[in-house]
């Protein structure tokens, strides 16, 4: 599975059939895994370093989640068509503000670190 890195303009089939599922993918396996580190945990310093990464995935998966609803909702009638024609209808461009693109940025991130963990190049998935 690979995200390639998104400029503006932007399809909205990529936002809402591509990207979105796979950040939540994404934002459930790490969530799992570190539920498991947490439960397994022997040392109070390990529980700490993984809570803290837990609340840190918690925080930009806010942000991200925050700018991609800005984005939908700018796009609301495309969006509502994409989804009622299971993306045959209301594909368009869209123009990303700035923080839009940087939550695009940021959820490529979190997918890459997901996918390093899942072939075994990281350690802890976030």
């Amino acid at each position: 599975m690979s995200m390639q890195i998104y400029h503006s303009p932007i399809q909205l089939y990529d936002v809402v059939f591509v990207i979105i599922p796979r950040l939540e993918q994404a934002r459930n396996l790490v969530n799992s895994t570190l539920d498991t580190l947490i439960d397994n945990a022997n040392h109070p310093k390990d529980l700490l370093r993984y809570r803290e990464m837990q609340r840190k995935l918690m925080l930009e998966m806010q942000m991200i989640h925050a700018n991609l609803t800005h984005l939908l909702e700018r796009y609301r009638g495309d969006v509502q068509k994409l989804l009622q024609s299971q993306g045959a209808q209301g594909n368009r461009e869209a123009q990303l503000d700035d923080m839009e693109q940087d939550a695009l940025a940021r959820a490529k991130e979190i997918y890459q670190k997901v996918v390093e963990f899942q072939t075994g190049r990281r350690s802890v998935p976030w």
